[in-house]
């Protein structure tokens, strides 16, 4: 805490829009400021090494040392007066001093506090209207850069006098023969033109009139000052008097100004007031935003007892000590506490005491000062609990994690680090990385974090530790302060990787196997598919072609039962047939190559509606079909699905009085599109549908509806192949509906 005074009191010594001195009882320098430097124009080693004596007027040093005595004898407790001071280049500056003197907790002297305002320019203005008294009687009081004269109509006449800067000197030239109003680019400061006219007509005396004129984009500021001129019998002559540039002073006000505002700023953003309490009073003094702090109405002074009854009661003891302590042994106290204010609130504050001593020694008053620290406090324990939380956090994770400074010190390691390094943290914290890991010196992990902490960028890498025998995984985050590095043990995914290529070469060896299996395989089957399309097909053909022959040149003499064995046999045959071109059809989907083309599905469709009205034109179906459904896919291949689904939606129609069959798409929930054929025939148990795309699965049976099963089949593989799906939806005499979809269609 003492420091944070020091520094406050440092930061208002420097920055202090005035001289500052710190003066030994020998009258040695101890310490000066910023603006007492600027002042006589010294830097501060050169002020240190003179006294008081060696830059002051040689007229007034016995007038210093007659107040420094008074202080050091407790005559008084502090002195103003104006002395002149010797400028490095020669020159003589009168200025202001406020002196006053500084003891020890047991009265001894410590040191002069002095402060300097110059006031050269104010002397000169003195001396200057003194002048002015003596030249002119009638402009007494007057101090000027410039004269002028008006004649009885306010018109200027003349302008003169030494001193005319430029921005003046302009605008007197354009002035003659004009009022001051009609002068262009001049306005008034803290009044107008017609309350200036008012007092010319009334024939009075001005003083310190202000305004300010635009001259290249820069205000410059003038003071002028006049009175009424009156010839013989006392008629009115018009008005004389003296102008004076004030841009500098003017600009100095601001300043001081805006320094004054800054203060108040910082007291109330920082919550910072004053304080202060006369032994022997009842009341203690509290400034505007120490009655802020407490949430009462400005100008409150609470008495001895109600001030500390603001504080917690936990905390009213040591106050109370702090300020006995003040009292008694001159002891300065700064302290943190809690208040609690006329709301009920509890508000953390610092508070800052210090003794004043009198004449005798005793300390007559103590004084300091009162500060909100709610926030800091909240910062602080809000920090606190963020850095308990992440050194929690960081020893509870699983893996390993460290940080090291732009020197490569440790500056943390984790419980996981420890048993990772093997080395407890108390021998490595403060400690080089590379020294204490000397395999990792010159190695490409030390490239790697180089190269990490050098370019600000963060680095991930694999290597292998051998001191643990372990492979890690290291990701190094740069920061202004050093490193972050996390590393996790990856020994069993490395080892896991290692198996996984075993097992992929072993499995790259079985799939060549396998391929060699699989093309053996296929030339079996297509050894097979031909064995049926030619051995399996020229009996049934020879069987067909006897039994053909035979009813033609027998059908007359047969009786009929025998003629409906005939009958039964050329059936037989065109069935097997069947099933032998539906077996060749199955197995050939497997092989062919797809091709991948714009088709329309409805255009596939309508052919096939067609030839199933041409094959049985006597029958009448309802065929309600979109106009066009687009697709891709192999077009030879999906005009065999929608051969199949429309053939079998016309067969199981063919017992319904109102036959019908829909055809259409629709779009599914993820976006892809379902193709359908519906119809209202036949339809079929769903409980049996399980192995409905199967080969030779029928959900009826041949004295009800002729097929050889394979239809369905051939549709689902087609429609795999091309990377869709096909699923169906039914009930008995209540028809069924067909769904598919067409993925992009894999490579053949």
């Amino acid at each position: 805490m003492y420091d944070a005074s020091e520094q406050q009191f440092t930061s208002a010594f420097e920055n202090a829009p005035i001289g500052m001195s710190l003066i030994a009882p020998d009258g040695q320098r101890l310490r000066v400021n910023r603006a007492f430097c600027a002042m006589l124009g010294y830097t501060q080693e050169e002020l240190l090494e003179r006294t008081v004596h060696d830059v002051t007027h040689p007229d007034d040093i016995a007038g210093d040392l007659r107040e420094r005595g008074a202080l050091l004898a407790g005559a008084k407790e502090l002195y103003e007066h104006e002395k002149r001071y010797l400028h490095k280049d020669g020159r003589v500056l009168w200025g202001r001093v406020t002196c006053s003197l500084v003891r020890d907790c047991d009265g001894r002297p410590m040191h002069f506090i002095a402060q300097v305002q110059d006031i050269t320019q104010h002397k000169h203005d003195e001396q200057a209207l003194r002048e002015s008294e003596e030249r002119f009687r009638s402009l007494t009081m007057l101090s000027s850069d410039w004269y002028w004269e008006q004649d009885e109509a306010l018109r200027f006449t003349s302008f003169s006098g030494a001193v005319q800067p430029r921005f003046w000197r302009d605008g007197h030239e354009e002035g003659i023969g004009k009022r001051r109003w009609e002068i262009s680019g001049l306005r008034p400061l803290g009044t107008t033109w017609d309350e200036h006219r008012a007092v010319l007509e009334r024939r009075l005396p001005f003083r310190d009139l202000q305004y300010v004129r635009m001259v290249d984009g820069e205000a410059r500021y003038v003071t002028v000052s006049g009175e009424p001129v009156f010839g013989a019998g006392g008629r009115f002559t018009g008005y004389r008097g003296t102008g004076r540039d004030i841009t500098a002073s003017h600009a100095a006000a601001e300043r001081l100004r805006h320094a004054e505002a800054l203060l108040h700023m910082a007291a109330q953003i920082g919550r910072l007031g004053a304080w202060a309490w006369e032994l022997g009073q009842q009341q203690v003094l509290w400034s505007t935003e120490v009655c802020a702090i407490h949430e009462v109405k400005p100008g409150f002074s609470p008495m001895r007892g109600q001030a500390v009854g603001f504080f917690a009661p936990e905390d009213q003891p040591a106050v109370l000590d702090a300020v006995r302590n003040c009292v008694l042994r001159g002891t300065a106290f700064d302290m943190e506490a809690q208040i609690v204010t006329e709301r009920g609130r509890r508000v953390w504050v610092r508070l800052i005491g210090e003794p004043e001593w009198n004449a005798r020694g005793r300390v007559r008053r103590i004084q300091g000062a009162f500060q909100d620290i709610s926030e800091s406090k909240r910062v602080t324990e809000q920090a606190r609990l963020m850095a308990e939380q992440l050194s929690n956090t960081l020893e509870s994770i699983t893996d390993a994690f460290v940080t090291i400074d732009r020197d490569w010190r440790f500056t943390y390691l984790n419980g996981d680090a420890e048993r990772l390094l093997r080395r407890p943290r108390e021998e490595l914290l403060g400690k080089n990385v590379f020294e204490e890991l000397p395999n990792l010196a010159g190695s490409s992990v030390q490239h790697l974090l180089e190269y990490a902490l050098e370019h600000d960028v963060a680095q991930q890498f694999e290597e292998e530790y051998r001191p643990a025998n372990i492979w890690v995984q290291a990701k190094a985050y740069p920061s202004r302060q050093g490193l972050a590095i996390y590393v996790k043990d990856i020994t069993k995914r490395v080892a896991a990787e290692r198996e996984i290529l075993r097992l992929n070469a072993e499995l790259e060896e079985r799939v060549r196997q396998r391929t060699a299996q699989l093309e053996m395989a296929n030339k079996e089957l297509e050894a097979f598919s031909y064995s049926i399309a030619h051995d399996l097909r020229a009996p049934l053909s020879s069987i067909g072609g006897f039994s053909q022959m035979l009813e033609e040149g027998a059908g007359h003499v047969l009786p009929e039962r025998c003629a409906h064995y005939l009958r039964r046999i050329r059936a037989g045959v065109r069935q097997m047939g069947e099933l032998t071109d539906g077996l060749l059809s199955l197995a050939g989907f497997s092989r062919a190559s797809l091709l991948s083309e714009t088709v329309d599905m409805a255009v596939l469709a309508r052919g096939v509606v067609a030839m199933l009205r041409e094959a049985e034109p006597q029958r009448e179906v309802q065929i309600v079909m979109a106009s066009t459904l687009p697709a891709r896919g192999d077009p030879r291949l999906l005009a065999q699905v929608m051969g199949n689904l429309v053939g079998n939606a016309w067969k199981f129609t063919g017992r319904s009085e109102h036959a019908r069959i829909d055809i259409g798409s629709t779009t599914m929930g993820d976006g892809r599109t379902a193709y359908f054929v519906r119809d209202n025939g036949a339809g079929f148990d769903m409980g049996r549908a399980e192995r409905l795309f199967e080969a030779f699965q029928r959900m009826h049976s041949m004295a009800e509806f002729q097929g050889t099963g394979i239809g369905l089949a051939i549709v689902h593989k087609i429609v795999t192949r091309h990377g869709g799906r096909i699923w169906a939806e039914s009930a008995p005499r209540r028809g069924a509906v067909f769904y598919f979809t067409l993925g992009e269609p894999p490579h053949a």
